[in-house]
């Protein structure tokens, strides 16, 4: 987990310097956990930029217009195309007031681990159990939602 939010960071960072069309905030909010590919790229668009990681994780990276703090959204794959994961990165640091909203929603803190603070949850769209994990890294907050078995099978 810890190189997996660096370079998720790093590659945000990295397609910043492109120009695309950016979604916009309502769009990104029609997504949730295991929707298919297919449906989110009816939503979203095409990706500014999709990368690979190990075992076969894919995140699509999407910079989002008219929503700072929040700059972009990645959608990340498991192995059969569905939707497991969702990382927001907000410029600044943003993680107590992220915090605070996600225990107004009924998130419940678990040990912090590495350089992350992790929380869990339930889906308010799916009703599933979702992992949070919050990073901050370059004057950069990242908060990437997972759903629970895919993170302990995968991330942890």
């Amino acid at each position: 987990m810890k190189r997996f939010i660096p370079l998720f960071v790093f590659v945000l960072i990295l397609s910043a310097a492109v120009h695309v069309v950016a979604a916009d905030i309502a769009a990104v909010d029609k997504i949730s956990i295991l929707m298919p590919r297919a449906k989110v790229l009816s939503i979203l668009g095409s990706p500014r930029e999709t990368v690979t990681l190990d075992k076969g994780l894919k995140i699509e990276v999407y910079p989002v217009e008219s929503a700072l703090p929040l700059t972009h959204s990645g959608c990340i794959y498991g192995n059969d195309g569905l939707l497991m994961g969702q990382s927001f990165v907000f410029q600044g640091h943003e993680t107590a007031g992220i915090v605070e909203r996600l225990k107004k929603h009924g998130f419940k803190p678990l040990p912090a681990q590495e350089d992350s603070l992790r929380l869990t949850g339930v889906d308010d769209d799916t009703g599933r159990p979702l992992v949070a994990v919050i990073a901050e890294h370059d004057h950069l907050t990242t908060i990437t939602t997972f759903e629970k078995a895919f993170y302990e099978a995968h991330v942890r």
